[in-house]
């Protein structure tokens, strides 16, 4: 054979046989595919091989290539061999076997003989030989013309990019990979080249948006579900239960759920276009980490926080909460590795079971978060109270009383407004709840000890309470875990 069959070194028998228009021609005989062709030459008589120019490729006409089957092709083809014809081509429904002789001949004298399918128009056939053959604008245009067929039909049958690059490479006659570079070539080739692979790397992005988008539609599709029915309000109904049946969430199992804030979420992202696409991010990151656990967890977006939820046929038990736990620690450590800055907090719920039991475990793993921020604890994971005592206040906190309980025991502190209201509150919380030492306190807030001192007096003189009497004390942290918790 001859050297590569790069586009602009169709020159030898065996590169004008892999082009892609040619692709149904066949060499028979053993030997002549490295023979240099420089023209193409019809006879429509056995006579005619006898002026055929040198170098040439012979097309036989329908008519000598039924009678190529005696001694008189067999002297019509020493003519040609001596007259330094490259290769002889006959017509032949299947594959052309001229007669044991005429090979012969063709192998001592190193011609090549192809076989050309039967149903080949002989006009066609001359002009796609003659284009290969003296390349130039004709060639290129059939190149390019076939180069873009081969990417509409990939496009059209939703082929993958290895596929796509072996039909333009079968059209163009060269491999081409997925890097879509420019083959060898030059000049008029060249540039059909450039058009083909340029036409080739834009549908190879539109198939890859194409298989993303489908790859990604049952993630958001069960993302949107999720999100409507933990912000729902109203008692679950039949199309919810429907739709999630049809995306394959299983409600009526058992639900553990982690929800994930960043504490600067609106520094590091201060607008709402860049919050979005960081949250969209954020969320297929930790989606990831909790996949590779092996385990199954379904994702959706509340707001400006993120909610993965663990669903299982059956109880998962009582270590459910702290492998859920470690898989919210590889997702914050994912996340972190990507965005450093954003300061992260996740809160991990217990198991519950049915389709309510999923709002309960949201519910948790929200609690969760807000109490390890209330409690001035660093960012990281929160596991819901597992004792119950946060469940209790909940509870207790839910009805009108305690509401108007704890409102009217904070009301001095809710007057000062804004953030101020609520670091009183934090600092009153953290102070009842570290036995009323200033040094612990100082610790927990990450203050002095002279600023928790000045806080509290003049916290205690707003409430007027005397912090001595346990009872007070008693009232007042509840309030506060109870006003935290909201």
């Amino acid at each position: 054979m001859c050297d590569s069959p790069n586009i602009g070194a169709m020159t030898c028998v065996d590169a004008i046989l892999s082009a892609p228009p040619l692709s149904g021609l066949a060499r028979v005989t053993s030997v002549g595919g490295n023979r240099e062709v420089t023209g193409v030459y019809l006879a429509e008589q056995f006579a005619d091989l006898e002026e055929a120019p040198q170098g040439c490729l012979v097309i036989l006409g329908r008519v000598a290539s039924l009678e190529a089957t005696d001694y008189r092709f067999d002297m019509a083809l020493r003519w040609a061999a001596l007259g330094g014809v490259a290769a002889v081509a006959g017509f032949a429904s299947g594959c052309w076997r001229p007669p044991v002789t005429a090979v012969d001949i063709a192998v001592r004298a190193g011609l090549a003989l192809i076989s050309v399918p039967a149903e080949l128009e002989l006009t066609a056939l001359l002009l796609t030989v003659l284009a290969e053959v003296g390349g130039g604008p004709a060639l290129a245009l059939t190149r390019a013309n076939a180069g873009l067929d081969a990417v509409e039909a990939a496009e059209r049958l939703g082929a993958g990019v290895d596929v796509l690059c072996e039909m333009v490479g079968q059209s163009l006659g060269t491999p081409v990979d997925a890097s879509f570079t420019a083959p060898d070539a030059h000049g008029d080739l060249a540039i059909a080249a450039r058009l083909v692979l340029r036409a080739a790397a834009d549908a190879a992005a539109r198939l890859a948006d194409q298989q993303r988008k489908a790859r990604e539609l049952p993630i958001r599709s069960r993302s949107e579900l999720l999100a409507e029915l933990l912000i729902s309000e109203s008692a679950l109904n039949e199309d919810l239960l429907d739709r999630a049946r049809h995306l394959g969430v299983p409600l009526s199992g058992w639900h553990v759920a982690v929800r994930i804030e960043a504490d600067n979420l609106t520094v590091v992202a201060p607008d709402e276009i860049a919050r979005f696409e960081l949250l969209e991010t954020v969320g297929q990151l930790a989606l990831a980490a909790a996949a590779a656990t092996g385990e199954t967890w379904y994702l959706s977006r509340l707001a400006r926080a993120l909610v993965l939820v663990r669903m299982t046929s059956g109880d998962p038990g009582a270590e459910a909460g702290r492998r859920a736990s470690r898989t919210a620690a590889r997702a914050l450590e994912s996340i972190s590795a990507k965005y450093p800055a954003l300061l992260l907090r996740a809160g991990v719920s217990t198991p519950h079971d049915g389709p309510l039991g999923l709002r309960a475990a949201a519910a948790e793993a929200r609690g969760a978060v807000s109490a390890a921020r209330a409690g001035g604890r660093s960012p990281g994971v929160s596991a819901h109270d597992a004792t119950g005592i946060q469940r209790m206040l909940m509870e207790w906190y839910a009805s009108d009383s305690a509401r108007a309980a704890v409102s009217t025991q904070l009301a001095p502190l809710e007057r000062l407004g804004g953030a101020q209201s609520m670091t009183a509150i934090r600092t009153l919380a953290a102070f009842l709840d570290e036995q009323r030492s200033v040094t612990r306190t100082a610790q927990r807030l990450h203050l002095h000890r002279n600023a928790v001192t000045y806080r509290m007096r003049r916290i205690t003189s707003l409430l007027g309470v005397d912090l001595d009497d346990p009872d007070q004390r008693l009232a007042l942290q509840l309030a506060c875990r109870a006003r935290l918790l909201h």
